[in-house]
């Protein structure tokens, strides 16, 4: 009898430390998700830089598991293809759903520039971060694994937070100041004359004209001048000329010479990202 009572003994101790033991999973619980009410606009077409001082973005901001203590927005722009610091812009939001009309003049403040220092071609990076009511931060930082180390890195929200649209991410999004149609008679050839002033090429340079829509990108590609003859057919509606910077900015310079001689420019050293 006592080895039966002592055997018994035995199996209960063990299996009642086993059960301690396989409870070991951490507690589920939801992130701090942050998205916005509507698609943010990812381009701002206006006709003059007048329009600036008064172009305003009605944003709302959701937390649909309503899970979130705070929220706080960061802001950064390309001018002139130059990168801004990254500065804090606006106040933390505590409450959900919440409206911000982000402006040009607020977003000229926070980064310390003048409106007049916005033009065509500028881009806004906004960058947001959520903490949870478990303390948790979720912030612009994609989640990231090696598969070579096995190893996690980066922040807590998972690409396709960022990537799908239908998520509407409040994490990473802003919009861009593209450069205006051209006016007038635009059917012809258009003479684009480049020169690079050291002779090397355009160190990643280029200038895009797009047609309806469609672009095509013209460089230097080695040497010290190029001349590309664009077509833009009969019945097009719209033409856009940029440019984007490369390297050495202060080698490529470039005149462009519409279908009735008129010849803008000349564009450079340091051309600006648009023509007009």
């Amino acid at each position: 009898m006592w080895p039966t009572l002592l055997l018994a003994f035995a199996i209960i101790a063990v299996s009642s430390c086993e059960d301690e033991e396989k409870n070991n999973l951490d507690v589920f619980q939801q992130g701090g998700f942050v998205r916005l009410a509507t698609p943010f606009p990812t381009v701002v077409n206006i006709n003059t830089l007048d329009e600036l001082a008064n172009l305003s973005i009605p944003t709302t901001f959701e937390a649909p598991d309503e899970n979130v203590d705070s929220y706080t927005l960061q802001v950064f722009g390309t001018l002139s293809g130059t990168p801004t610091d990254t500065v804090n812009f606006g106040s933390e939001i505590n409450s959900f759903p919440t409206t911000l009309n982000i402006n040009v003049t607020d977003i000229a403040t926070a980064l310390g520039v003048q409106i007049s220092d916005i033009g065509f071609g500028d881009t806004f990076t906004f960058l947001g971060t959520a903490i949870n009511d478990a303390g948790t931060l979720y912030g612009p930082e994609r989640l990231s694994f090696n598969s070579t180390t096995k190893e996690i890195s980066g922040g807590n929200n998972t690409n396709d937070l960022f990537d799908e649209q239908g998520y509407r991410n409040a994490f990473n999004f802003g919009f861009a100041i593209p450069c205006p149609q051209e006016m007038g008679n635009i059917e012809g050839d258009w003479i684009l004359d480049m020169q690079d002033l050291y002779g090397d090429g355009w160190d990643g340079a280029f200038v895009t004209f797009t047609i309806d829509g469609t672009a095509t990108t013209y460089t230097v590609p080695s040497g010290s001048a190029t001349v590309h003859v664009v077509n833009v057919p009969a019945g097009t509606n719209s033409l856009v000329v940029s440019y984007t910077p490369g390297s050495f900015e202060e080698e490529h310079v470039y005149t462009v010479e519409k279908p009735d001689g008129t010849v803008l420019g000349p564009f450079g050293p340091n051309p600006p990202l648009c023509i007009n």
